[in-house]
C-alpha cells in the first residue's frame, strides 16, 4: 500500500490533470466519496451535519460534501474557518453551495455562534487544511480545532487532520482528533506515523479512480502491508506438504532469570507455521521452560552458576545448526562474557542460514557491529530504540528524531535487515531504498515478552521461505493483528504476550 508524501500526491493529480481529469473533477469525486461513506457510517442524522472549511481545496472538498449530506436530506451547515474560499475550483464549489441555500457562518463574524453549531451536530466534518498545513496552529485555528475536537459529534477529517504534518506526522500546536479520517487516493505519511496518527482515528483510504499512470508520477519509499499483501505474501500450504515443507527454527533464548523468553519466542514460531522448532536454553532454566514447551524440541545446554549460557555450549550448538534451517537468538539470554562468545560464535558459524538477533543478541554484538558485515547468511536485526542507540552508538534522542534514516544507516552499512520498534514500527533493508512502517498493533503490546514473540514470528516465516525484508514486515503486521485481535475481547491493560501466542491461532485464519 502506498504512502506519499505531500509533494507526490501533488506530482500524482497534476499527472492526472495533464490527462484530461480536470482538479475540479478531482474534487467532485473526492468529495462525493466522503460524503458516502459519511452516509454509512451515519446513516441517520436528526442534528444534521456541520463542514468546517478552510479557504483552499480541501475547503472545496467540504462544499462538496456538504452538497451531497443536503442531497440526501441531511440537514447541513458550513462554517468558514480562514474566511472566504481562495482555490478557484473551491470558489465555484462554494457559489453552488450558496445557491442551495444551505446555511453559511464566517467563524470570525460569530464565533460563539459557530461553535454552537459544532457542538450541536451529529456529524463534523474537517475540511480546514488537509495535506497543506506546516508548523503551529495561529490565530483563531486552535479554538476551532479544539472545538471540532471536543464535538460530541462523530469527527471526520478529510485526508488528514488540520494541525498535524502530513509528511513527519508531527503535531507543533493544537490540532484537530478525528473519530475518521478519510485518505484520499492513498495513505500519507501523518496516517502512519505517531503523534498524528493518534489524531487521525481510524483511517480509510478512499479511491477516487486516479489512474496507475498518473501513480507513476511518484515514486514512493514509504510502503504499509494491508491483510491482501499479508495474504498474498504468507506460503502456501499444500494437503500433500510434510513438516520438513515449513523449515526447523533454533532458537537460542531464554535463562534461569528469563526462561519465559525462551518459550515465548519458541511457542510463537510453533503458531506461526514452522514445522520444527528446537529450543536451546541453559540447563537451570529446564524446570521453568520444560511444562510451557510441548510442540517443540529441547536443548539444554552447559551454563554458568548464574544460569546463562556458558562458553562449553559452543560445540552442541554447532552440531544443533546442521539441523536448522533459520536461527533466532538472543531473546532472555542475559549479558556476560560467555554469552557475548556464544552469540559471536553463532553468528559466524551459521552458515548460510538466515538469523534473527534480537535483545541481548543485540546488547552482545553492540560495540562490535562489525561482525554482521561479512556473514554468510541474510540477519534480521529488531532492536527498540535503546538498543538501535547502542549498537549505533548515537543517543537514544538522534534514533528517535529520525527513525527511518537510522534504520536505513544501519542497514546499509551492515548489509542486514533492520526492524526498529515503536507503535509504528519501521523495516528497511540494504541496497533499497523503501522502508515499510506497520500500522497494525495497540497499547497492549507494551509489556515485556512482545518482542520474544515478535522474534518467533519472523524466525518461523523465515524458515518457510520468505525472504528477510518480507519477513520482518510480515512478522510485525501478523504480530499486531494478533494484538488486535485479541483487544476485541482482552482488556489492553491486562493482555500479554502470551495472549498474542494464543491469538495467532485464531487471528491467522483470516488469512487462509
Amino acid at each position: 500500500m502506498k504512502i506519499l508524501t505531500a509533494d507526490e500526491i501533488r506530482r500524482v493529480e497534476e499527472e492526472e490533470n495533464a490527462t484530461g481529469i480536470r482538479f475540479f473533477d478531482l474534487m467532485e469525486r473526492a468529495g462525493t466519496a466522503c460524503a458516502d461513506r459519511i452516509r454509512s457510517i451515519c446513516p441517520d442524522s436528526s442534528r444534521g451535519a456541520v463542514i468546517v472549511a478552510g479557504s483552499g481545496k480541501n475547503g472545496g472538498d467540504g462544499f462538496v460534501i456538504a452538497r451531497k449530506l443536503r442531497e440526501a436530506g441531511y440537514p447541513c451547515g458550513v462554517i468558514l474557518a480562514m474566511g472566504m474560499p481562495k482555490a478557484a475550483d473551491a470558489i465555484n464549489n462554494f457559489g453552488t453551495v450558496n445557491r442551495l441555500g444551505i446555511s453559511i457562518l464566517n467563524y470570525e463574524d460569530n464565533p460563539t455562534q459557530a461553535q454552537a453549531m459544532i457542538r450541536g451536530a451529529d456529524i463534523v466534518v474537517d475540511a480546514v487544511f488537509g495535506i497543506g498545513f506546516h508548523g503551529p496552529a495561529q490565530g483563531a485555528l486552535p479554538e476551532i480545532f479544539r472545538a471540532i475536537s471536543d464535538s460530541e459529534g462523530t469527527v471526520f477529517a478529510i485526508d488528514v487532520p488540520s494541525g498535524v504534518d502530513t509528511d513527519t506526522g508531527a503535531v507543533l500546536g493544537e490540532a484537530v482528533y478525528a473519530d475518521y479520517t478519510f485518505a484520499i487516493s492513498c495513505l500519507k505519511p501523518a496516517h502512519a506515523f505517531y503523534p498524528a496518527r493518534e489524531n487521525c482515528g481510524i483511517s480509510i483510504v478512499l479511491d477516487i479512480g486516479i489512474s496507475e499512470h498518473a501513480f507513476s508520477a511518484a515514486s514512493p519509499t514509504l510502503v504499509s502491508l494491508s491483510q491482501s499483501d499479508v495474504t498474498e505474501l504468507l506460503p502456501e500450504r499444500t494437503r500433500t506438504s510434510h513438516k520438513n515443507d515449513y523449515g526447523h527454527v533454533l532458537s537460542i533464548c531464554g535463562s534461569m532469570c528469563m526462561p519465559g523468553a525462551a518459550c515465548m519466542c519458541a511457542n510463537a514460531a510453533i503458531r506461526s507455521g514452522a514445522g520444527l522448532v528446537t529450543a536451546a536454553f541453559p540447563q537451570r532454566a529446564y524446570p521453568a521452560i520444560s511444562s510451557h514447551l510441548t510442540e517443540g524440541m529441547m536443548v539444554p545446554l552447559p551454563d554458568t552458576p548464574a544460569g546463562m549460557v556458558h562458553v562449553q555450549s559452543i560445540n552442541l550448538l554447532r552440531h544443533y545448526m546442521e539441523r536448522a534451517t533459520t536461527i533466532v537468538m538472543g531473546c532472555g539470554l542475559g549479558q556476560s562474557q560467555d554469552v557475548r562468545t556464544v552469540v559471536l560464535d553463532v553468528l559466524q558459524n551459521a552458515g548460510r542460514r538466515p538469523i534473527v538477533l534480537d535483545a541481548d543478541g543485540l546488547n552482545a554484538v553492540a560495540g562490535n557491529t562489525g561482525v554482521l558485515d561479512n556473514l554468510e547468511g541474510e540477519v534480521v536485526v529488531t532492536p527498540h530504540p535503546g538498543e538501535m542507540s547502542r549498537l549505533m552508538n548515537i543517543p537514544v534522542q538522534d534514533i528517535l528524531q529520525d527513525r527511518i534514516g537510522a534504520a536505513h544507516r544501519f542497514a546499509d552499512e551492515h548489509r542486514v535487515t533492520v526492524l526498529l520498534k515503536g507503535p509504528d514500527t519501521v523495516i528497511a533493508t540494504y541496497d533499497n531504498p523503501v522502508t515499510i512502517v506497520n500500522r497494525t498493533g495497540n497499547q497492549g503490546l507494551a509489556k515485556g515478552g512482545s518482542g520474544d514473540t515478535l522474534a518467533g514470528i519472523i524466525a518461523a516465516l523465515l524458515a518457510q521461505g520468505m525472504p528477510p525484508f518480507q519477513a520482518a514486515a510480515t512478522g510485525a503486521y501478523l504480530h499486531g493483528y494478533a494484538a488486535d485481535f485479541a483487544a476485541k475481547t482482552l482488556s489492553l491493560r491486562a493482555m500479554t504476550a502470551t495472549d498474542l501466542i494464543t491469538a495467532l491461532p485464531f487471528a491467522l485464519k483470516d488469512f487462509e
